[in-house]
């Protein structure tokens, strides 16, 4: 695990000043209105059976993530141990985000397939079998505000950069490890790194949504009875594909 970053930016978040969101200090990378802020989730975990794949950290994450990592550092823990505990605290974490994630994962049966009552073991007791990550590993903001996937990661230099420097380099590490993929963005983009050919199509789990706060009213729909209408912009079809498909690989 290379941990250059984490050595560069450490004095900042050991600082007097605490780091904020969009933290100048923090800038690792720009080009016009897109940049890049440090925050350590370089932490891979080598004995994940599962990958959950989201787009970027967004701010929630950034700050807890970097707070987490402070407090770790402080206290007098080594850079490793703050990078775990701060890839723990602050993975998808804020509500509704961590409750989304968790109910998906626990309607599909991932609880089941590796021996949980709950997904939510995933991100205490059972962190071992799990690898948090983003395709593009570090926040990215546009004009100051949340990356959603404009501009194309695939087709802008810089995220390209991140996302093969990155990502791709996860997925050389965790070979035994599946790739979940949270909502159509992050999908397009593990598909079109399957027929790069770098990830087996067998490795690679879609259909579920991403698990923000925007997608509750849809995975609340999805994942309940369904008697009322079906909401606006929801696809029942891709979800059901993918658990089905899950569930006869993985649970039968």
């Amino acid at each position: 695990m290379k941990t250059k970053f984490f050595q560069k930016y450490s004095g900042v978040l050991r600082s007097e000043q605490a780091p904020v969101v969009r933290d100048p200090r923090l800038v690792m990378a720009e080009i016009g209105n897109v940049k890049i802020y440090y925050a350590p989730f370089e932490y891979i975990n080598p004995m994940a059976r599962i990958v959950l794949v989201g787009i970027t950290p967004g701010p929630t994450q950034m700050v807890n993530a970097n707070n987490t990592a402070r407090a770790a550092l402080l206290a007098g823990l080594n850079g490793i141990d703050a990078m775990i505990r701060a890839k723990a605290v602050a993975a998808f974490s804020g509500e509704p985000m961590r409750s989304n994630l968790v109910n998906q994962l626990n309607h599909w049966g991932f609880n089941e397939w590796l021996g949980l009552g709950n997904s939510a073991e995933f991100f205490s007791g059972a962190a071992h079998l799990v690898q948090t990550t983003s395709l593009l590993r570090y926040p990215v903001f546009v004009d100051g505000e949340d990356y959603r996937g404009n501009p194309d990661m695939l087709k802008h230099p810089l995220l390209r950069q991140f996302l093969f420097d990155h990502f791709v380099a996860e997925v050389d590490v965790l070979k035994d490890a599946v790739f979940v993929g949270l909502g159509p963005m992050v999908q397009k983009v593990l598909d079109h790194l399957v027929k790069e050919g770098v990830v087996g199509k067998e490795r690679v789990i879609g259909g579920m949504l991403h698990p923000s706060g925007n997608c509750t009213y849809r995975i609340n729909y999805l994942i309940g009875d369904r008697e009322k209408p079906i909401p606006h912009a929801t696809n029942p079809v891709s979800y059901d594909h993918g658990r089905r498909l899950f569930q006869e690989q993985y649970l039968r």
